[in-house]
């Protein structure tokens, strides 16, 4: 076709043959274009705080020429809110739980990845695939349960109850989720019950449980974003955490005296995804970047650098075995026996925990 248009041009002028030489730097330019590797793209990534290693993401641009943009929320209604007033649409991944990835790609806000074809996607385990549905691609897996500092308490921290009534070696510098699903279930679960009831005695019990809590907090937030920010100068001394927040909070803090414990009363066991907005092209370097946090030597050394559990089964069977039996994040049998998976509530339950969760915060 390149010839065809040259020759169309020039065809009918005596300079024609002088000009060939021209015609064919012009043919073997264009050929040189397609062979020549798509320049490097940027991926925008939604994600929780430090929930991606530097140095895997590092190596990622170097062996790519890609390069990764992140940017950060605090907690499921923020993520909430983006995705369905069309903040979502800017970035190419998000990062979410399965419970959201399920949702809200019912909804229209994710799109389908199974039809993708996406290199090392298959090594993470078949629950892990389940529970990120067609709209996801597992990245890690844990519990949520209590961070504390070994060093300050005195008291043994077993339970919810030790959180929402904070012993008083810990009265001031505890902080609370600020999140419609997991603020009310920490307080269900304190007294027993199912962390998704919508039963209305009880959803009124865990507030006046949880509005008792607030005179002894430091602060309603996340603790790794709270202490990435503060760093060694942050206060704090126990919160509600998920099992992978541990070791950034050891390292922000370079406090070294940090423990996890799951509370006797049970947890709840989550699976977060990759996932991509139904708008956003699911472009060359996104595939990349997928196929290459998937890759069982890069997925070891992300898991074991952020410090979360990996469902990636091919990463496991490579990784230490001080890794491998951390039981702090690695949810024993036990732990799974007494774990609620997380689950989507009628529309009209979330908008009355939201609501509890927006009064607590207006008494801290």
């Amino acid at each position: 076709m390149i010839k065809k248009l040259i020759e169309r041009s020039y065809l009918k002028q005596p300079v024609f043959n002088s000009l060939l030489s021209v015609k064919n730097r012009l043919v073997v330019l264009c050929l040189c274009f397609f062979v020549v590797p798509l320049y490097g793209q940027e991926i925008k990534i939604l994600t929780w705080g430090d929930y991606l290693s530097e140095s895997v993401v590092k190596t990622f641009t170097k062996k790519t020429g890609h390069t990764v943009k992140l940017y950060y929320y605090d907690s499921g209604p923020e993520l909430s809110a983006m995705l369905t007033n069309g903040q979502g649409s800017q970035f190419d991944l998000v990062l979410a739980d399965n419970e959201v990835t399920g949702h809200y790609g019912k909804e229209g806000l994710f799109q389908s990845l199974t039809s993708i074809s996406i290199d090392n996607v298959q090594y993470n385990n078949l629950q892990s695939q389940q529970a990120c549905s067609q709209y996801g691609i597992p990245y890690a897996q844990g519990t949520m349960g209590i961070i504390y500092r070994s060093s300050i308490s005195k008291t043994v921290i077993d339970s919810w109850q030790n959180l929402l009534s904070p012993p008083k070696e810990h009265v001031g510098t505890t902080m609370m989720f600020k999140d419609d699903i997991d603020t009310i279930a920490i307080a269900l679960l304190a007294q027993g019950l199912d962390p998704f009831s919508v039963d209305e005695d009880e959803l009124k019990s865990a507030y006046l449980l949880l509005s008792a809590q607030t005179k002894d907090l430091l602060r309603y937030g996340y603790s790794v974003s709270y202490v990435l920010r503060q760093g060694k100068s942050s206060q704090l001394t126990l919160a509600p955490s998920y099992s992978d927040d541990l070791k950034t909070i050891k390292r922000a803090s370079s406090q070294n005296d940090w423990k996890y414990v799951v509370p006797k009363e049970g947890t709840l066991f989550f699976v977060d995804c990759f996932t991509a907005p139904s708008d956003a092209v699911v472009k060359e370097g996104t595939k990349a970047f997928l196929a290459f946090i998937n890759d069982p030597v890069m997925a070891s050394k992300n898991a074991q650098d952020i410090g979360f559990y990996t469902t990636n089964e091919a990463a496991l069977l490579i990784s230490s075995d001080e890794y491998k039996n951390d039981r702090e994040i690695s949810p024993s049998a036990e732990i799974l026996k007494r774990s609620y998976k997380y689950k989507r509530l009628p529309e009209s339950d979330v908008i009355i925990r939201n609501k509890m969760v927006t009064l607590l915060q207006t008494q801290e």
